[in-house]
């Protein structure tokens, strides 16, 4: 049985091709080949380069600088007739090879809104595949900056649309035709940024015209969303339980000499929180619903030092108060006499302004994020 594979393989023809054929074939492709004409046999017709494109990761997005960073390649492929050939002139297996931009050619792919620096896609250096059927497939990678508009309106729960525009220069609408591969952006080898998350991906052709003359233009669209759960429990859960630590001041009894200072105190602390967030929200000349929230918690906190105050001169009054009947009715006191003692008028208006900033705090909070639900924001922090 060994002797007889042994017999049987001795007739096996292997197929293959030598290097020397290889140089062959390279020399008949660049012969009389002009790489400054676009390919297609009739000029009139545009050529169609189909594409996708690969996001590997999202290196940093800076709201300050108004900056996205992507990792990403590109997933480029078209015809041309000019460089097809017969493989079974080349013992029938060479039917792909390799040749440099520099040597074909290749679309000159630009980013139309870099952040800086305005580099080509396809460099000389680098090389695409060729088949025997003219089919080209290149697959560059690259780091690219744009320019991406931000807002913090949102802030924690934000969403940010930045979008990726490249175009060919030199060519019109009618000479080349982008042609998406997918309507969206892959993302099967994309590595998980630890402050943003990826929602949604957009990939389509639009036509831009500058003096009269179409463009067409290849829009890469990134909507993502910002991880919020760090923030939500160092930032607003801290600031929501002082809020609800400041009206506990009027549970005190009027007599007792902490008001004042737990009052102030409180109001100190919402100062100092205050001023820590501001150094970590991004800067931005948008004033963010979290921060209105911020500011009405400061004026919350200076009325209810007021509001102590108040309550603590009229308790140390020794003398009866004269109230007209309205206030009686408002502070709820049955007394018939116009004169009532202090002590009653305080533990009234601890009730009322117990009850009034409740009430106020309750509001401040619910407006903040039913605000934030009714423009859009996505307030489902735990998900990302």
């Amino acid at each position: 049985m060994k002797a007889f594979l042994l017999i049987l393989c001795s007739f096996q023809c292997v197929e293959g091709y030598s290097i020397k054929q290889k140089a062959q074939l390279h020399a008949n492709l660049s012969s009389g080949y002009d790489r400054m004409i676009r390919p297609g046999l009739n000029q009139t017709v545009p050529t169609i380069i189909n594409i996708n494109f690969y996001l590997t990761s999202l290196e940093e997005f800076a709201m300050e600088k108004s900056k996205m960073t992507v990792m990403g390649s590109f997933g480029l492929e078209w015809t041309d007739s000019r460089l097809t050939w017969n493989s079974t002139a080349f013992d029938g297996d060479l039917n792909q090879t390799s040749l440099f931009v520099s040597n074909i050619w290749a679309p000159y792919f630009i980013l139309f809104n870099p952040h800086h620096e305005q580099m080509p896609i396809l460099s000389g250096e680098q090389s695409c595949n060729v088949y025997a059927n003219g089919k080209i497939f290149c697959l560059p990678s690259d780091r690219f900056v744009v320019i991406c508009s931000n807002s913090i309106d949102f802030y924690p729960f934000d969403t940010q649309n930045c979008t990726l525009r490249f175009y060919v220069p030199g060519y019109l609408a009618s000479d080349i035709v982008f042609q998406p591969l997918s309507p969206t952006i892959q993302m099967d080898y994309f590595e998980e940024n630890g402050q943003w998350f990826v929602r949604d991906t957009k990939n389509y052709i639009n036509r831009y015209i500058f003096n009269g003359i179409k463009v067409e233009v290849l829009q890469l669209e990134v909507i993502m969303q910002r991880r919020s759960k760090y923030y939500v429990f160092s930032f607003l859960l801290p600031t929501i339980y002082i809020n609800f630590l400041q009206i506990f001041v009027f549970i005190l009894p009027a007599d007792s000499n902490e008001r004042v200072g737990f009052s102030i105190g409180v109001l100190l602390c919402v100062v100092i929180f205050l001023t820590i967030i501001l150094d970590k929200l991004p800067v931005s000349p948008d004033v963010s619903k979290f921060m209105t929230k911020l500011l009405w918690d400061m004026v919350f906190g200076s009325l209810i030092v007021l509001a102590v105050v108040l309550t603590s001169r009229i308790y140390h009054k020794e003398d009866a108060v004269k109230l007209p009947r309205f206030m009686k009715k408002i502070l709820r006191i049955k007394e018939e006499n116009t004169a009532v003692h202090p002590k009653k008028i305080t533990k009234s208006l601890d009730k009322i302004f117990l009850i009034a900033f409740t009430t106020a705090i309750v509001l401040n909070i619910s407006l903040y994020f039913i605000r934030c639900k009714l423009a859009g924001a996505n307030l489902s922090y735990f998900s990302y």
